[in-house]
């Protein structure tokens, strides 16, 4: 057909809007009471999940961290991102959830880049997101007798959700923009807040019942700075993970008590937060090709 504007008048200054070639899916959203045993088995989607608990308290549990979510907290779920749900609540629990996506390579990106998985009611954008969710909830108490202007409808609030997505994009952008000549600092900052809570969490609390998971992104929110740009940030100035940077700490922290004869290696297990001394032999033969026993015996004969 060629361009449509190819026989219109002739103009150096037009004004035009973008050609626009996008397809933007929903692919349904169901809102559902669920009692204090429900849970769900690790799954993936290969789209955006946006969910809203509206009563109750949900765990979600994505790639070995773990979230709780209270009555009026929002997640976002990036698309293939394995992950747990289940309900922590005495009683019973309401969540409301919707599956979309857009095949806009470049802003699906920055979403994942820039956008966070929870958004809290001290959130900066969490009203916005939470009243178009409510519009979404109020188009389910509705009859379907005109399923046309329906779908219509619910296409409405999503093209809303992304716009407010859009603008969260903008607003970290901005904010990595303003940050660039500190990205070291906040880097560092980052490691010693690491390094400070691996040794508060373990070291110094070897006879308590600790959590033997250190969570990396409330860490990184506490020193103010959005989770996936600490994550971001951390990785170009480390060359590694902030996990991967936890797994170091603990390996060498691991040397260190081994070659100590007086403690044993169970008392070693529960300083450095593993379960069961089994699950720590095994991930120390991982990280160095030896079990704990043999590294100990080679220490000794070096001495």
């Amino acid at each position: 057909m060629g361009n449509i504007y190819a026989n219109t008048y002739e103009s150096t200054n037009a004004i035009r809007l973008p050609f626009i070639d996008w397809n933007i899916r929903f692919f349904g959203a169901h809102m559902q009471t669920v009692s204090k045993e429900w849970s769900v088995a690790r799954e993936f989607h290969h789209a955006f999940e946006i969910l809203i608990v509206l009563e109750g308290e949900q765990e979600t549990i994505i790639e070995n961290e773990t979230y709780s979510l209270n009555s009026g907290d929002i997640m976002l779920i990036p698309p293939g991102v394995e992950h747990i749900n289940r309900c922590i609540s005495n009683n019973n629990m309401t969540y409301f959830c919707a599956h979309f996506d857009i095949d806009e390579p470049s802003f699906r990106i920055e979403m994942l880049k820039h956008c966070d998985l929870i958004y809290t009611s001290t959130s900066p954008f969490y009203q916005r997101i939470k009243s178009t969710l409510e519009n979404w909830l109020d188009l389910l108490s509705k009859t379907n007798d005109r399923p046309v202007k329906d779908k219509l409808k619910i296409q409405i609030v999503l093209f809303e959700l992304l716009e407010i997505f859009s603008d969260i994009v903008s607003q970290n952008q901005k904010n990595v923009a303003n940050l660039s000549m500190t990205t070291t600092k906040y880097a560092k900052e980052i490691a010693d807040a690491i390094k400070s809570t691996f040794k508060r969490h373990y070291l110094n609390n070897a006879d308590a019942d600790v959590d033997p998971a250190i969570h990396i992104q409330p860490i990184i929110a506490s020193l103010g700075l959005s989770p996936n740009y600490g994550l971001e940030i951390f990785q170009k100035v480390y060359n590694m993970s902030p996990r991967a940077y936890l797994s170091e700490l603990k390996l060498q922290e691991a040397k260190i008590l081994i070659q100590q004869p007086e403690i044993s290696l169970k008392e070693i297990s529960n300083r450095l937060g593993y379960k069961n001394l089994s699950h720590f032999s095994r991930q120390f033969k991982r990280w160095t090709g030896v079990s704990p026993t043999e590294f100990r015996k080679n220490s000794i004969h070096r001495l």
